[in-house]
C-alpha cells in the first residue's frame, strides 16, 4: 500500500470583486454562521449543475473531474447523493438514474451480477463503485422506481462480496481494508442495519482496538490516520448509533487531539487489487490493476465529531468550519488536484456533505439544559448540569499591560512620541506650531485616512 505526500498548498488567489463577506465573516467569527454555510451549499450545488453532462450512452452525469465531459457511475452517485442529502430537486436526476442502471453488471456469477465497475477495475464490480451507489439509491428512496438501478442486486453484491473474516477488499478474497469495509457497512446500514453481516463487518472494524491503539489506519496493522479514524468513527454511528463503548470514547478523544482544524489535509490511498481469487487460482503474484482513494481528511473529521456521543467539540468544530470556508480552500471551483487545472468532485462532496451534516446538528442533546434568554439562547452540556451557569460563561479578562503593550506597540510608540513634545514645548525647546506640524497633524491624517480604507473594504451580506 503506497500513500502519496501531502498535496502542496496552491497559493491563495486574490479576492475577487464578487467575493460575499459571509466568507470572510466565517473566518473570523468564533461560531458556525448559518449564513456562511448556506452560501457555500449553494455554490457547491451550482457546480454541479453547471458541470452535468450527458453521456454518449443512456443518461449522464459527472465524472470524479468535472471538467472531463465522459460520465463514471461513482461520481455521477455521488452527484445525484449531494441533491438528495440537501433536499434539493436536480432536472437530470432521471438521467443519472438511467446511467447506473444501464452501468450495472449483469452475469450468472453472483459474485458480480448486480456491482459496478471503475473506469480502473477491468470491468469488475468493486466495493469502491458499489458501496457508493448503493449507498446513495437508499439514501435517496429509489428502491421502487422501476427505472432506477435494481437494488437488490446491489445489495445481495455486498453480501457475497464480504470476506469471511467479516470485512470488505475490493471484492471477494482481496485483503480486507478499513475504509472499503465502512463504505460496504454503511451502504448496508443504509438498506438493512440488522442484517447479520453488518454485525460481522462491526466486529471486524472495531476488533483488536485498546487504550494504546484506539484509531485506525487503513489496514488493520497500519498506523493510525485522521482520514480513517473520522471515516471509521461516521461509519459506527450509522451502523451502530447506540454503541458507547470505552473504546469508541478513546477513538473520539485520538482524533480530537491528532485533528488540526486549521490543515485541509489531502492525500492519496494506492493499493492493489487482483481479482484471481474469484477464479479459485489463489491470490497472483503481482497486482493486475491499481485503485486510488481521494482522502479529504478535515471535512470527514468534522463530520465525526459531530457524531461524539458526548456532543461536539464546539472551539475545534467552529475553528474547523472556519477553515473549509475560507475562499482560496474552499472555492469549489478551484479545488481539485493543485496545479491540475481541474475541479475533483471528491473534494467537493466531502465539503458538501460535511456541511449538510452541520446543517442538520441537534441543537441539544437528551440530558442538556437550555437556558432562554431575550437575544440568545445558551446549551448547557449535561455533564456541566449541576454547574451554575455564571461559571461556564466567558469572563472578562484582567487587562494584561505587558500584553497590550505588544498588541498596540505602534500607538504606545506614538503616544510617547506626542507626551516627550509636548514636554519639549513646556520646557521652552520648541513652540506649539512646530508641535502641530510635526507630530500631532501626520497622526490625524493617518488616522483619517485608515478609517476611509477600512470603510471602502466592507463588502454587502450574503
Amino acid at each position: 500500500m503506497n500513500q502519496t505526500p501531502p498535496l502542496p498548498s496552491r497559493a491563495p488567489r486574490a479576492p475577487r470583486a464578487a467575493r460575499s463577506a459571509a466568507w470572510r465573516r466565517g473566518a473570523d467569527a468564533p461560531g458556525i454562521d448559518l449564513a456562511v454555510l448556506d452560501a457555500r451549499l449553494n455554490e457547491s450545488l451550482d457546480v454541479l449543475r453547471d458541470t452535468y453532462a450527458p453521456a454518449l450512452g443512456a443518461g449522464g452525469g459527472w465524472y470524479h473531474e468535472l471538467a472531463r465531459p465522459e460520465p463514471g457511475t461513482t461520481a455521477t452517485a455521488l452527484g445525484l447523493m449531494a441533491f438528495a442529502e440537501a433536499g434539493r430537486p436536480f432536472e437530470h436526476f432521471d438521467d443519472g438514474l438511467e446511467l447506473l442502471a444501464a452501468r450495472q453488471t449483469r452475469s450468472d456469477d453472483p459474485l458480480r451480477d448486480g456491482g459496478w465497475a471503475t473506469k480502473t477495475s477491468l470491468g469488475m464490480p468493486v466495493v469502491e463503485a458499489t458501496g457508493w451507489i448503493a449507498r446513495f439509491l437508499a439514501r435517496a428512496r429509489c428502491g421502487l422506481r422501476e427505472d432506477a438501478p435494481d437494488l437488490e442486486r446491489a445489495y445481495r453484491w455486498l453480501l457475497y462480496n464480504q470476506n469471511p473474516d467479516g470485512g470488505w477488499g475490493s471484492l471477494h478474497g482481496c485483503p480486507s481494508r478499513v475504509w472499503l469495509t465502512c463504505l460496504a457497512l454503511r451502504a448496508l446500514s443504509a438498506l438493512n442495519p440488522y442484517d447479520p453481516a453488518v454485525d460481522r463487518g462491526v466486529e471486524w472494524l472495531t476488533a483488536d482496538r485498546t487504550a494504546h491503539r484506539p484509531a485506525w489506519g487503513p489496514t488493520q496493522a497500519s498506523r493510525p490516520t485522521v482520514t480513517h479514524t473520522a471515516f471509521a468513527l461516521v461509519t459506527l454511528a450509522e451502523a451502530r448509533p447506540d454503541l458507547r463503548t470505552e473504546r469508541l470514547m478513546d477513538a473520539y478523544d485520538w482524533l480530537l487531539r491528532n485533528l488540526d482544524p486549521d490543515d485541509d489535509h489531502t492525500w492519496i490511498e494506492t493499493y492493489g487489487v487482483s481479482p484471481s481469487t474469484l477464479s479459485g487460482r489463489g491470490a497472483g503474484p503481482e497486482p493486475v490493476w491499481r485503485l486510488a482513494l481521494w482522502h479529504y481528511g478535515l471535512p470527514i473529521a468534522l463530520t465525526a465529531l459531530l457524531r461524539d456521543p458526548r456532543g461536539p467539540h464546539g472551539p475545534t468544530v467552529a475553528r474547523a468550519f472556519r477553515t473549509l470556508v475560507r475562499g482560496e480552500v474552499a472555492d469549489p471551483r478551484w479545488n481539485g488536484y493543485p496545479g491540475s487545472g481541474l475541479t475533483s468532485l471528491w473534494t467537493l462532496w466531502w465539503r458538501l456533505e460535511t456541511l449538510v451534516a452541520l446543517s442538520r446538528v441537534p441543537l441539544a442533546g437528551n440530558a442538556d439544559v437550555l437556558h432562554w434568554l431575550p437575544d440568545a439562547m445558551v446549551v448547557q452540556r449535561a455533564h456541566a448540569r449541576e454547574r451554575p451557569l455564571a461559571d461556564l460563561l466567558p469572563h472578562r479578562p484582567i487587562v494584561d499591560p505587558v500584553g497590550m503593550v505588544q498588541r498596540h506597540w505602534a500607538a504606545c510608540l506614538l503616544s510617547l512620541v506626542c507626551a516627550g513634545s509636548a514636554l519639549g514645548v513646556a520646557a521652552g525647546v520648541w513652540g506649539w506650531k512646530d508641535f502641530w506640524l510635526s507630530v500631532i497633524l501626520p497622526i490625524v491624517l493617518t488616522s483619517i485616512d485608515e478609517s476611509v480604507k477600512r470603510r471602502r473594504a466592507q463588502r454587502a451580506p450574503p
